[in-house]
């Protein structure tokens, strides 16, 4: 009988140990990179790459870029020339919907314009 009860702790044991890794190996834990379509306005796009650039455009025109950092589920833009301090912005992503959430104050009324509330959709 105690062979028996230690096959099903250690089988009960297991699949929780299966669940915890299905959730917390999940893609969404990891800043996406790629090309992202504006879900409200398909003219607007952003592409963040695996060295921390990215770049926004504009009716397929580059209007911006720079460089980000990613700590937990924020997102820190590094500062541009027309937005030269940081702005930090909680960010999701079920894997195909990047959306950003700004995470205390930004100066630069631009970026909080291209990035607070704005839901971006995975296209390449």
């Amino acid at each position: 009988m105690n062979f028996k009860k230690s096959i099903l702790i250690g089988l009960f044991s297991l699949l929780v140990l299966l669940s915890l890794a299905a959730c917390s190996g999940s893609s969404s834990s990891k800043f996406p990179t790629g090309k992202f379509v504006n879900a409200s306005d398909s003219s607007k796009e952003v592409e963040y790459n695996a060295d921390n650039t990215w770049a926004y455009y504009m009716g397929g025109l580059m209007s911006a870029k720079g460089t980000y950092q990613v700590e937990g589920n924020l997102w820190i833009e590094q500062g541009t020339s027309e937005c030269p301090s940081t702005g930090t912005y909680e960010w999701t992503y079920d894997g195909k919907n990047l959306s950003f959430k700004l995470s205390g104050v930004d100066s630069c009324a631009p970026r909080v314009e291209a990035t607070d509330g704005q839901t971006f959709v995975l296209s390449k």
